[in-house]
This record gives structure tokens, sequence and C-alpha cells, in this order.
């Protein structure tokens, strides 16, 4: 018999989160009520494979996980939404769904961004989250592929599905310790091709630039891609804001080709970021109605590294919008954009879509858009650094202390009970070597 008040508890404790990058506790969205859950197989940053390989490796673990989400949220309807160009798991999935009552596997395009969760509730169910709202709103709940994998095996999340890719020797995807460095990664990857590296940490869509490889994977690392400091992405991507708010206000012939795109806007969210880069020609006092089309911006970055003709930065100018707003106390209930958005979706949404192999080669990564297929590694690092931090909602608060000696899978980090936050555990055997407000560091027995 299911409890779903023991599965809510169960899933707090062994610290699921969202694996897709948002790390939103999973425990909350079981504790709802809902009709449809979704199963978020998109994975629609270029050169990340780390979803398709644990649907290759794990689809029954993946299905037990959705049902057990069905069940918690009294769903009658389970759907796994996966580009149709993964053939051989789709075929497999299939066969499973064909002795599971109310899964579905729903084949989409290969566009960007089709893993944005109101797109995927579109394509899913015809229906469009109302702006500033969440799927729940329409009866829906999304959850990653790794999510619902680790509902399934029900044990503490210590460990992590990630992709190496772009300038490494040997491009994979594997599962190794939460808290490993990426530069172990790389080596294990063989090491770098480029004289310069850097890495974009999440995708190079959405992710950010990392310069430390130093830094750990947290719960919600999906991967990263390795370029070349002096590669044109990784430039856009670390421009200042006084540079590209310069280049804004000088260039921007306002053609709207990064509204026409926007796939919030698609939807029929009142979101303009054209609008938004006029706000660079005014003085600060009368930037406020232009920039209140930037607050349901969904920060996909379409706009600047894909629809803008002369390479500008709406995305940048969006994120720089909001943030003033935010200083006015100036959001989405309060402001009178928002609130005029209709949400009816645009007739030309289909022919706007925008495929990943056009976005690809814009980005400069054809040439490293290779497989990163699976390596069955048994890794013991001699060190790792749990963060507190791998969560929305309270940090973590460590709970051992320097010299204590831990076993994978017990708890380092708390969250005080009532508060949004999950644990963070020990992904390997060893001894606490340093905690702060920021980390728990480990040294492995065998280091």
């Amino acid at each position: 018999m299911f409890d779903k008040e023991e599965f809510v508890k169960k899933s707090r404790e062994n610290g699921i989160v969202g694996a897709g990058g948002a790390g939103f506790p999973f425990y909350v969205k079981v504790s709802s009520q809902a009709h449809t859950v979704l199963v978020n197989a998109a994975e629609c940053e270029p050169l990340l494979r780390k979803d398709q390989v644990i649907l290759s490796l794990y689809p029954q673990k993946v299905i037990e996980g959705l049902k057990l989400a069905m069940k918690s949220c009294g769903a009658s309807e389970g759907i796994i939404g996966i580009k149709k160009k993964h053939e051989k798991i789709i075929s497999r999935l299939k066969e499973i769904c064909k002795s599971e009552k109310g899964i579905s596997v729903l084949e989409m395009g290969d566009y960007y961004p089709a893993g944005d969760e109101f797109c995927l509730v579109y394509e899913a169910t015809g229906k469009v989250i109302a702006p500033g709202a969440i799927p729940l709103s329409v009866g829906c709940v999304v959850s990653n592929v790794e999510t619902l994998y680790n509902a399934a095996i029900s044990r503490p999340v210590t460990e992590k599905f990630v992709t190496i890719a772009g300038e490494v020797k040997n491009p994979a995807t594997m599962k190794i310790p939460i808290g490993v460095s990426w530069k172990e990664l790389a080596e294990v990857c063989g090491g770098f091709k480029v004289k310069n590296p850097v890495a974009i940490d999440g995708g190079p869509m959405m992710g950010k630039v990392i310069t430390d490889f130093s830094q750990p994977v947290v719960k919600t690392s999906a991967g990263i891609i390795v370029l070349d400091a002096s590669h044109p992405l990784i430039k856009r991507k670390t421009r200042g804001k006084t540079q590209f708010m310069s280049i804004n206000r000088s260039a921007c012939d306002q053609c709207s080709f990064c509204t026409e795109f926007c796939p919030r806007y698609l939807l029929g969210h009142n979101v303009q970021p054209h609008r938004v880069m006029r706000s660079s020609m005014f003085s600060s006092d009368k930037t406020k109605i232009h920039n209140e089309y930037s607050l349901l911006c969904c920060e996909c970055s379409l706009c600047s590294l894909y629809s803008c003709p002369e390479g500008l930065s709406p995305r940048e100018a969006c994120l720089s919008g909001k943030a003033d707003l935010k200083e006015k106390g100036v959001n989405v209930k309060n402001s009178q954009t928002a609130a005029a958005s209709k949400s009816q979706v645009h007739p030309l949404r289909e022919y706007r879509k925008t495929p990943v192999k056009k976005l690809i080669k814009k980005l400069g990564l054809y040439e490293l858009d290779k497989p990163a297929d699976f390596i069955d590694l048994s890794y013991n690092p001699q060190k790792v650094k749990i963060m507190l931090t791998q969560h929305a909602g309270t940090p973590a608060s460590a709970c051992v202390k320097i010299g204590q000696k831990v076993k994978k899978g017990d708890i380092v980090g708390t969250v005080e009970e009532g508060k949004l936050g999950c644990p963070v555990h020990a992904s390997i055997d060893g001894k606490i070597s340093d905690v702060n407000l920021k980390f728990v560091e480990i040294e492995g027995s065998n280091a």
C-alpha cells in the first residue's frame, strides 16, 4: 500500500531536488494534488547527454519514479516528453508503457527550448500557464528524468550523472560522487585540448562561464562544455553590463526579432525584449515602463545568442531590467505590462520554433557536437566538497565537525523542519577535513 506521507518524508530526507538545474525540492511537488505528471526528458541544451544516458540505462527506474510521483499527486496521467530523434529510447519506453496504465510518451521536435516547462506543458496538454504562475496552476507537476530516477532508487542523493563535452580529448557522460571537482572529471576525459580552457557550467545557452575548475559538482549539475577562452561564445557570455549596454544603445535598430522568437512571447506572455532594449536610450527615471516588459523573461538566451541579427544582448538587458525593478518593488503581480498578458498563443508559434541544429551552428559548436557516451566509472576521489546550497530555498547548515568520520549517505548538512530545503549527504566514506558556512569537505578513507 502506497503511503503518501511516508513518500514525501523520505523524499525530503533523501535530499531529492530538481536535477535539471533549478533544484526545487521534490517533496514539495509531490505533496501537491495534480492530474498530470510530466517527465521533462527534452534535454534541449546543446551537447549535454546525461538524461539520454539515464533513459538508455534505467528506463524502468525512471518510470517507477514517475508512478510514485503520480500516486503521491493523485495524478491519473503521466507523460514523458522526449525528442523524437531518440528513436531507440522511445521504442523502449513505449514497450514498457504498454503495461502501465495512464503513462504515455510525447514525441517532440528537436527545438530549443523544448525543455522549458511552460513550453512542455503546452505541448503535452494544450494548456498555457498564466504569467507568473507555475505548472500546478493548470494541474501539472513537471520533474526531470534524474529526479524521478532518484525517487525510484529511494536513497540519499550522493551521486550525479554529468556530461563533460567540448574541448576535452574524450567527451563522456558518467556517474560520479557529488562534490568531485570539474578538473578531476576533465582529466578522466583525457584532459583539455586547448591552451586556455574555460567552461560553461549547465549548457551553452543558460549556463554560466567558469574559469576555476576546482569548483565541485552539485545536485543540480548537468555537465560542462569546455571551450578556449577566446571562443566567441565565451566572449559573448562574459560581457559586463557597461559593455553590453553601450553596444545595445549604439546598435539596436528595433527590428523586434528578439521578441518575435521569444518562446514565452509566443505563448502569449507580455514579454518584449525589444521594448526593454529601448530602456538603454533613456535616462534612469524613464526606463521603468520599458523594463516592465522584462518581468516574464525566462532567461533562455535565445534572443541574445540566436535571434538578434546584430549580436546584441537582449537577455542581459532583461536581467538588468528585472534587477532594477526589484529594487523599486515592482514585480509580476503589481506591474502594468504583465497584468495585461492575455496568454493567447501566437498563431505562428509552430513556425517560429528554433531548430537545435541551426542553434548549434550559430553558437559555433558544430564541430564539438559529438557523442558523449556513458563510461562506467568506479571513481574514488581523495576529497569531495559538499556545498551547503544545492537547492532552492534555505541553505543547509553543517551538522558535523572537523575530524569526524562519516559514511557515504550520512547527513552532513540539515535544513530546519518547516523551512523550504533538503539535507545534504556525504558522497564518500571519510573524515571531515573542513567545515564552514559554504561547504563541508571530506577526505576519503583512501586519501
